[in-house]
């Protein structure tokens, strides 16, 4: 039985719509995976310091700053991301206390008080899309004794 020519033309076209629509499949797939893996974030850096305690009446007063750096070939700041102060309890579990922004250098600083016993406090920035997360290490204060 012999196919009319304009039966295996249709035939051919199909089959060659099929294939292009394969590896066109393909090709979009692998660039939907492409665009979905995620970019390697920067390194990030949290330096912590502190002033010296001032006795007041009741309570101790020091202010606890830190910088957010962005580590790659050149340190640069990190600038009006949310940093988080966090002082340990009693049990050594850490709790937010404030929450600030950092600025134009990177820079932050918190107004901390302790009572009778010494508190430890660090400093964390929990990243962002582009940004790795960073902790500081901690920092004590002790009260000060009034003078």
């Amino acid at each position: 039985m012999r196919l009319p020519k304009s039966l295996a033309v249709r035939v051919g076209a199909v089959a060659a719509a099929a294939a292009i629509a394969a590896t066109g499949a393909t090709v979009a797939a692998s660039a939907a995976n492409a665009a979905t893996a995620a970019p390697a974030k920067v390194t990030t850096a949290l330096s912590i310091a502190n002033t010296t305690p001032k006795a007041h009446r009741h309570q101790t007063t020091a202010i606890v700053y830190g910088q957010l750096t962005a580590v790659s070939t050149t340190t640069s700041p990190v600038r009006f991301k949310r940093v988080f102060l966090e002082r340990q309890g009693p049990k050594g579990h850490w709790f937010v206390v404030q929450i600030r922004r950092t600025g134009r250098a990177g820079w932050v600083r918190f107004r901390v008080h302790v009572r009778k016993v010494a508190a430890s406090f660090r400093l964390v920035f929990r990243g962002t899309p582009n940004f790795a997360k960073a902790v500081s290490a901690s920092d004590t204060i002790a009260p000060a004794s009034a003078s």
